[in-house]
């Protein structure tokens, strides 16, 4: 019994303890949930083991549907990860953690809380728990972020009404320094003007509106004689004719502020008879009124721009004339050629003794005039036999000089040659026709007798000075022909390239000689200039683009006229060179096919190409041109042998050439000419005898 008594008292105390432990629990829980503050206890597999009531209305749940859940399922993964875990965890570590963070409940607003992650230890001392204790300090941070815009508006307010202030303050001293800075930059701008306007290239006045100078720099001054003394004692107009005063004068009461400028140009002539060409710019000064207070005037020099516009305009007229000169050269080359292959078929059938030798003789003789004529049209347009290799021009003028000297003995020749001239490219043979045009003109400007100087110099010449004329700068070899004859009247200097311009008696000479010159130098890639001096003489210079290949001897030519078996298309649109030209080529021994025109040719040759060996071919056709032509023959057959033939010049054929043609020929030409070039074409040079 005693024992029995002992357990039960045993059992009453430890309900006591129990019932003591558990109103301890329930006012422990009571206290929890009379908290504002949201409070939680988590264990150590993140689970929830217990919440308030507050945590619970905070989040819209009841106690059971919290207590035993991850924290995960109940803020989401995302926030659990990244912002609820790394507290926790070292919170378990021991530490008290703090933090504010902002989370977002299940979709809705964002609510910003203070969280205190507090370490809980069992009697053993082992941490089992984290007790978090959570503020929602939303509303504090709402108006934290109000009162801070409160004090940023406020601040701004104040910043505002200083800066107000300062720049009120700013404007008022810099509208004083301003308008010392004013004053200062005024005089600092007026001694500059006068500075710069006293050493510029220009002329430079000013003038009141009677006229009278205030102010003339050093150029102004000495181009007009007038010293600083007597400078402000003078009017402007005192510097020019009554004339040009009077124009002078409506120009400037022409002008008015909307129009304070006016540019014009001005010629005058020195005391020696140079031209002289400046531009003036005269402008006006109005006060508030709209009255001209002063006037200034501001004067350059554009003789040398004149000039080069001069040059240019009359490059461009020799252009033109050029292309005429040389259609009419390549229509009379065209009658030359008529004439002269009828003259070659005459010469078969007669003996220097027969009574009509003599006339068929003068009649080539005055074929070979007019095709001298040509050569000259052409070479002013550019054209002529142009066969390009590298020249000496001191052999070519010492050999023209030479032969000039010994039919011109009146003429005294005075020779200096550069030591190592450098070779240009050129033909030869119409550099020696300029040569000699050049010492003609030096002749007849001399009255037959004088002092011919002729030299020879390697120079550079550079941009400035081949701008009118279009070419290349560079290395050139000049050749100067000076005579002491009457020089040219500037008048007439502008025209002296003309083709048929002359100052010779009728009947004296043809105009062309210059002109030739002029256009052959220009073919060449040159220039040919002159200074002249009235009374005094002229100098002609022909500059030459200096040649990168090395010279070799030509091969001497065969003589006689070749003959051949084979077949050859002649193709020509003018029927009496057909004609004629037929009959030379079977005379020759050759089969002959013909056609009129571009057309025809393309037809006869597509239909006889196997047997036809050569195509003599005409450049300029109403149809269709050479060029066409040739290029239509090689497509049916390539390697066909073509040898133009023009009333033109090898330098318009050059395209052609270029293109894989195998020769040229000029026209007129007679028949041992025209056999050396068919077999050059055909066989380059082994050919049938001659007759």
């Amino acid at each position: 019994m005693d024992k029995l008594a002992a357990e039960n008292k045993a059992l009453r105390e430890k309900l006591r303890l129990l019932e003591k432990e558990k109103e301890s629990w329930r006012k422990t829980q009571f206290i929890a949930n009379a908290a504002d503050q949201l409070l939680t206890m988590i264990d150590r597999n993140y689970r929830y083991e217990n919440v308030n009531r507050a945590y619970c209305r905070a989040r819209g749940q009841r106690h059971e549907d919290v207590v035993g859940k991850c924290v995960a399922d109940v803020w989401g993964k995302t926030q659990f990860e990244s912002i609820i875990k790394p507290k926790l965890d070292n919170c378990f570590s021991g530490n008290v953690t703090s933090s504010e963070d902002w989370f977002k409940f299940d979709g809705r607003e964002l609510r910003c809380f203070q969280v205190t992650y507090n370490p809980y230890r069992n009697d053993s001392g082992k941490i089992t728990h984290a007790v978090v204790v959570t503020h929602d300090i939303t509303a504090r941070k709402h108006a934290e972020a109000g009162m801070k815009r409160a004090n940023d508006r406020l601040e701004r307010r104040v910043q505002m009404r200083t800066e107000a202030l300062e720049s009120a303050n700013n404007q008022l001293r810099n509208e004083i320094e301003e308008r010392n800075r004013v004053e200062k930059a005024l005089r600092e701008s007026e001694d500059r003007y006068r500075s710069v306007s006293r050493d510029m290239p220009a002329m430079v006045c000013r003038y009141l509106p009677d006229g009278n100078l205030t102010f003339a720099n050093i150029r102004f001054k000495k181009h007009f004689q007038v010293s600083d003394e007597a400078l402000l004692a003078t009017n402007i107009l005192t510097f020019f004719s009554d004339a040009e005063g009077q124009r002078m004068k409506k120009r400037l009461q022409l002008l008015h502020p909307q129009r304070p400028m006016v540019t014009y140009e001005q010629c005058t002539r020195t005391k020696t008879g140079e031209t002289l060409w400046r531009q003036w710019t005269d402008r006006a000064l109005f006060d508030e009124m709209g009255n001209p207070m002063e006037y200034q005037s501001v004067s350059i020099d554009i003789t040398e721009k004149k000039n080069v516009e001069s040059k240019l305009q009359q490059a461009q007229k020799m252009e033109a004339i050029g292309t005429l000169a040389g259609g009419i050269a390549h229509d009379f080359n065209n009658l030359l050629m008529g004439i002269q292959g009828n003259i070659s078929l005459m010469y078969l059938d007669v003996n220097s003794w027969h009574p009509l030798y003599d006339n068929i003789r003068s009649i080539e003789q005055l074929v070979d005039s007019g095709a001298n004529l040509t050569r000259q049209l052409l070479g002013f347009a550019r054209g002529g036999k142009y066969v390009v290799k590298p020249v000496n021009l001191n052999t070519v003028v010492a050999k023209t000089a030479s032969l000039f000297g010994r039919t011109r003995k009146s003429i005294r020749i005075h020779e200096n040659y550069e030591t190592d001239v450098r070779m240009v490219s050129a033909d030869r043979g119409q550099i020696e026709q300029v040569l000699i045009n050049l010492y003609l003109n030096a002749w007849q400007a001399m009255s037959e007798k004088g002092d011919l100087y002729l030299e020879t110099q390697n120079v550079t010449i550079d941009e400035k000075f081949v701008k009118p004329f279009e070419i290349n700068y560079g290395d050139y070899v000049r050749v100067s022909v000076t005579d002491t004859g009457k020089g040219i009247d500037p008048a007439i200097s502008h025209r002296i390239f003309e083709p048929f311009f002359t100052t010779k008696e009728f009947g004296c000479g043809s105009g062309l000689g210059l002109a030739s010159v002029f256009g052959i130098v220009k073919n060449h890639d040159g220039i040919v200039d002159f200074e002249s001096h009235p009374g005094r003489g002229t100098t002609f210079s022909v500059y030459l683009p200096v040649s990168r290949e090395t010279s070799k001897a030509p091969a001497p030519p065969p003589e006689g006229i070749l003959k051949g078996p084979e077949t050859i298309l002649l193709v020509d649109d003018e029927p009496y060179i057909l004609d004629v030209g037929v009959k030379m080529l079977k005379k020759m021994g050759y089969t002959v096919l013909k056609a009129c025109c571009g057309e025809d040719a393309v037809r006869v040759f597509t239909e006889a190409h196997q047997q036809i060996d050569l195509v003599i071919l005409d450049m300029i056709m109403p149809d269709i041109g050479g060029g066409e032509v040739f290029d239509r023959l090689r497509v049916v057959k390539p390697s066909i042998k073509v040898l133009l033939a023009s009333g033109y010049s090898m330098g318009d054929a050059a395209v052609i050439i270029e293109r894989g043609c195998n020769g040229f020929i000029q026209k007129p030409f007679g028949m041992e000419k025209l056999s050396h070039a068919i077999r050059e074409v055909i066989d380059n040079g082994h050919h049938q005898p001659a007759v």
